[in-house]
């Protein structure tokens, strides 16, 4: 089989690599038929995370065809259509028990990373039971690709964590896909959304798709507007959360999803009699039965947040769109 292989910085290759077998009972192996592109992916290549090794098939977000299963494997079988999640987790260890599946003792935030990833034609899910979702047939392969990470990141980090009730107005710090994914979500909630980026291309699709405003952050003019939720989804040492601090209001809520590769500044001597609150944290994907639960409600549409969709022949040229920013998701269909 093929697989997108991590040799070393800024060099990978979409070759044959051995095709993978069961090695534990609880393990499944699902041939991909689509997967996508996050930044945490692209990491290694860029050498800001030295923590894969060498030779690992990258990725962490697929959906396919159930292939193979453990023989302690019950609930699936053969064929099924699942989505699997970007946190794989065992379902026993003490942080499991508490729902903290990215914690778990045993899996966690590991395809693509401690072991191969899901950009391959077939890739292994350890506890295949608990790290995978079966799609009800009226979700469309892409939509259901999108509840492998971006659309839960944006569920469990925002809309689980914030009483709306008490919130008139949202800023969303970030014009990528995360951002967007939080729009589709707010628009249930009918509250006024200001969305901060710069890439004019992408700042209109939010705008067509229920932003109330949205401002150009290249031109250093953010207005006087106090939010009382701001949502920092950048990271990556922009000073985002700084305009975060700048943004918030009294009695407010700063939720900030992404990484940081450096300390940040927090200006506490200025935001104390604010009585503000930040959270921060990442997804467990134990919501993603109620996110498909919205699809199939028709709440959200999530091809919102697919840009492009690419053939099994164009896989490196997929990759390599990596620096288009003009993108959202892009889509790698294998059986294309």
């Amino acid at each position: 089989m093929k697989g997108l292989v991590f040799k070393y910085k800024e060099l990978i290759d979409w070759s044959e690599v051995p095709a993978p077998k069961i090695i534990d009972n609880e393990y499944i192996i699902v041939k991909i038929e689509v997967f996508t592109f996050s930044h945490s992916d692209y990491r290694p290549y860029l050498g800001m995370d030295d923590t894969v090794a060498k030779n690992t098939i990258m990725g962490h977000e697929g959906v396919g065809i159930v292939s193979t299963i453990g023989r302690k494997v019950t609930f699936l079988k053969v064929r099924d259509r699942v989505v699997i999640s970007c946190i794989i987790h065992c379902n026993q260890c003490k942080f499991c028990q508490q729902g903290l599946y990215a914690n778990c003792l045993n899996a966690g935030f590991i395809l693509g990373t401690k072991i191969n990833g899901t950009y391959a034609e077939y890739v292994r899910v350890p506890y295949g039971e608990s790290s995978v979702y079966k799609l009800p047939s009226e979700i469309s392969t892409e939509q259901g690709l999108m509840l492998s990470d971006v659309l839960l990141t944006a569920y469990e980090n925002v809309i689980l964590k914030v009483d709306f009730n008490k919130i008139n107005n949202v800023a969303l710090i970030s014009d990528g896909p995360i951002a967007l994914a939080i729009l589709l979500f707010l628009n249930s909630y009918y509250k006024k959304v200001t969305v901060f980026g710069h890439h004019r291309i992408k700042l209109e699709v939010f705008k067509a798709n229920g932003a109330e405003q949205i401002i150009n952050s290249k031109n250093n003019e953010f207005g006087d507007e106090q939010y009382d939720l701001v949502v920092e989804c950048v990271g990556n040492d922009r000073d985002t959360f700084t305009l975060a601090q700048q943004l918030v209001g009294f009695n407010s809520i700063i939720i900030s999803i992404r990484l940081f590769k450096k300390p940040v500044i927090f200006n506490l001597n200025e935001l104390w009699y604010k009585n503000i609150t930040i959270k921060t944290g990442i997804l467990n994907n134990g919501a993603t039965l109620e996110v498909i639960d919205e699809i199939l409600a028709k709440k959200l549409d999530p091809n919102v947040l697919v840009s492009q969709v690419y053939n099994k022949d164009e896989v490196m040229e997929a990759f390599n769109q990596f620096e288009n920013k003009d993108y959202f998701k892009k889509v790698v269909n294998l059986w294309l």
